[in-house]
């Protein structure tokens, strides 16, 4: 059994293990990098580049982790099962690479997630066939993987400038011991805001209407940003009469207000840890966006601080919490994480207030407990409302979780002693208990968002898997090679003709022996075929990618 560490993104996902003591990046048909899209077309689940590729915005989920732990549902999935569907395909994709089956992982959540979207996140691994070892957080994973746990001591900060979410924490550590002193972020602040401005600009200048969920026209704006590189401007034709463009001024000009809010949370952080900008020993640069040299150059500027960029920014989250997995199982290290609430915790008082238990930035785990009573006389139940935020009036503040300590016998007002216990876990989960004090009866619960997934839904699914994994092992394999066969080779037939002419003869020999030992029923030989097929066209996947987001060939590069 394998134990891998997974940073589920917002735009794409990475998978990562450790063997022989060095952690990498596992390849997903071909690619490290999985982008975070689900296509639901036809009653077909594809995930990654192909739904990318054969999807539109009517039958495709992008950008799902920014919905985790609400109410909205896409194509009639909720959140938790759209996430679900993304580390299967990691995991199913990633075991075949590996040769071994994944049991655990410990997978990266944002630092300012709440606890709503940390058990979304459980819900979506438990349904997928993955034990969680541990929820950690996407800045501590990324300072485990820059070998910052190999230091002796220092204060560091973490600026996580991803597709879809920002995070900066300010961790530090002493003899492996890694403390989170303070974090903060935005779920809705990322490179996908940048792609927008980008689109706004040039839909401007072609004078066309284009919403954002057009996926064709907002991807071509993320291959302009991500192509313009060291060039002076790049130019694609988006339509016969529009020509989207982009240059190194333009793209500072649209991207200067979303650096800089970025940099007004991290100025925040540092306030909240009581650090001064000359205490830090560096700041490790993780996401998508810190690839941009503008976002270097304007964090260096802000900062005066060393940057440590020396991995790929993609990939350093999964790679730390493959390294973190792997100490937990091998008990190798003496690694210690300690983390801290991101938000604060308590419960809603009489007249619509915030009685505050557990305060934000709070290491954890942690157990805070406080005294109520009722305010009636013969009142017989209390009713908790548990909220998470930092404003001092309840409606405004994210809802948790409501339940009540009902039974209490009549007792005149004030009188009855109910002491409420608040527990946060390593993961960043909370479990609530309330008992009165003279009878002893107590309610217990760990909260579980109203907004994910009902028990008996849970339930559902993971018996339909259970009764699939009880199937006999052998014919389960071959239905399943020949499902995904038979959809790839549809696929791979569909896009042959734009994969260099060397390579298209032994691909089109490869797909009759694939065919051939389907209809045979030659499953060992059909699943080495289908390997050799991933293989060859896995290499020219985002070059047809490209090609097709534009909707036309590459007008001119300046």
């Amino acid at each position: 059994m394998a134990v891998v560490g997974i940073d589920l993104g917002t735009t794409a996902s990475i998978i990562a293990c450790v063997k022989d003591g060095v952690p990498f990046a596992v390849p997903v048909n071909g690619n490290i990098t999985t982008p975070s899209v689900v296509g639901y077309a036809d009653g077909e689940v594809v995930v990654g580049r192909e739904a990318i590729i054969n999807s539109d915005k009517d039958s495709a989920v992008f950008s799902v982790k920014r919905a985790m732990g609400s109410e909205k549902k896409f194509f009639g999935r909720k959140s938790v099962e759209v996430s679900a569907d993304i580390l299967s395909y990691l995991k199913k994709n990633a075991e075949e690479n590996l040769g071994n089956k994944i049991d655990s992982a410990v997978i990266t959540v944002p630092a300012h997630f709440s606890d709503l979207q940390r058990v979304a996140t459980k819900q979506a691994a438990s349904i997928a066939g993955i034990k969680v070892l541990r929820l950690i957080n996407e800045p501590t994973a990324a300072a485990i993987a820059f070998g910052l746990d190999k230091r002796s001591s220092g204060i560091f900060a973490v600026y996580d400038f991803g597709g879809g979410t920002f995070d900066f924490s300010v961790l530090r550590l002493l003899d492996g011991i890694f403390q989170v002193l303070a974090t903060g972020g935005d779920n809705h602040l990322g490179g996908d805001d940048i792609d927008n401005a980008i689109l706004d600009y040039n839909l401007k200048i072609c004078k066309i209407d284009v919403t954002h969920e057009e996926n064709s026209a907002k991807l071509t704006a993320k291959f302009l940003k991500e192509n313009l590189q060291d060039l002076l401007e790049i130019k694609i034709n988006y339509t016969d009469n529009c020509e989207f463009r982009l240059s190194h001024k333009v793209l500072k000009e649209l991207s200067q207000q979303f650096i800089q809010k970025s940099l007004l949370i991290a100025d925040q952080v540092l306030k909240d840890a009581r650090i001064k900008v000359g205490d830090l020993g560096g700041i490790v640069m993780v996401g998508g966006m810190t690839k941009l040299k503008i976002v270097k150059d304007e964090v260096k500027n802000h900062f005066r601080a060393n940057i440590f960029d020396d991995i790929n920014p993609e990939e350093a989250v999964a790679l730390g919490a493959a390294i973190y997995a792997d100490s937990l199982v091998s008990k190798s290290s003496n690694m210690l994480l300690i983390d801290v609430i991101s938000l604060t915790l308590g419960v809603e008082t009489l007249g619509g207030g915030v009685d505050k238990i557990i305060h934000r930035n709070t290491p954890i785990p942690i157990v805070e407990q406080r005294e109520y009573t009722t305010y009636q006389d013969n009142q017989t139940g209390i009713m908790f409302h548990v909220v998470q935020g930092e404003r001092p009036v309840a409606s405004e503040c994210r809802s948790l979780a409501r339940f009540e300590l009902s039974g209490i016998p009549p007792m005149p007002a004030g009188i009855p002693r109910v002491l409420v216990k608040f527990s946060v876990d390593v993961n960043g989960l909370l479990s609530i208990s309330a008992q009165e004090q003279k009878t002893g009866l107590t309610q217990t619960i760990v909260v579980d968002p109203s907004s994910g997934l009902s028990n008996e839904e849970i339930v559902a699914i993971l018996k339909k898997a259970m009764a699939k994994r009880n199937e006999d092992s052998i014919q389960a394999r071959n239905i399943t090679v020949k499902i995904e066969s038979e959809r790839m080779i549809k696929f791979w037939e569909s896009i042959i003709n734009e994969i260099p002419s060397s390579e298209q003869e032994i691909a089109k020999s490869e797909l009759v022996l694939l065919k051939k030992a389907l209809k045979f029923e030659q499953y060992s030989d059909a699943i080495d075929h289908k390997k050799t097929l991933e293989n060859i066209f896995g290499q020219f996947l985002d070059d047809i990618i490209n090609s097709h987001l534009s909707g036309k060939q590459l007008l001119q590069i300046c």
